[in-house]
């Protein structure tokens, strides 16, 4: 092989773009001038592992398991039975009407007053003069 493509290869290899096959190649022709790369070649042949006969068999008959019709209807069913569970309990939770007691009651409205003290001032200095259902009159000592 050229040392061009082998310089290429290698390049590929360091930036991590190279492919199985590339990299194959570049390991089997390794030489004396790229000590590092044949060491690891060696290493990688030295520690390289078969899987177990059948094993693609075994994958694809677990794979099979998940994937049967009647698991995915258990799937979807259990999941619609649980967004149903899910949209009842927040319809009870916000049905529930929201009452508070005289002593909250009070308590906002004392928060809400405590908010504009100016008009506290005003409505201890003056005196009502006549009150109707929708007149009031008031007076003040100045």
């Amino acid at each position: 092989m050229k040392e061009e493509t082998i310089k290429t290869l290698m390049e590929k290899y360091e930036a991590g773009n190279s492919t199985l096959e590339e990299e194959q190649i570049l390991f089997e022709t390794a030489d004396a001038s790229t000590p590092k790369l044949k060491a690891l070649g060696a290493f990688k042949k030295a520690h390289k592992k078969a899987p177990p006969k059948g094993f693609n068999d075994t994958l694809w008959t677990s794979f099979e398991g998940k994937t049967s019709r009647k698991r995915r209807f258990s799937v979807v069913m259990l999941s619609a039975a649980a967004s149903v569970v899910v949209l009842i309990m927040i319809a009870i939770y916000s049905l529930q009407p929201k009452t508070l007691s005289y002593a909250e009651k009070q308590a906002l409205l004392d928060e809400a007053l405590s908010m504009f003290p100016e008009t506290e001032q005003i409505q201890r200095a003056q005196h009502i003069l006549y009150e109707d259902d929708l007149v009031i009159v008031y007076t003040s000592p100045e």
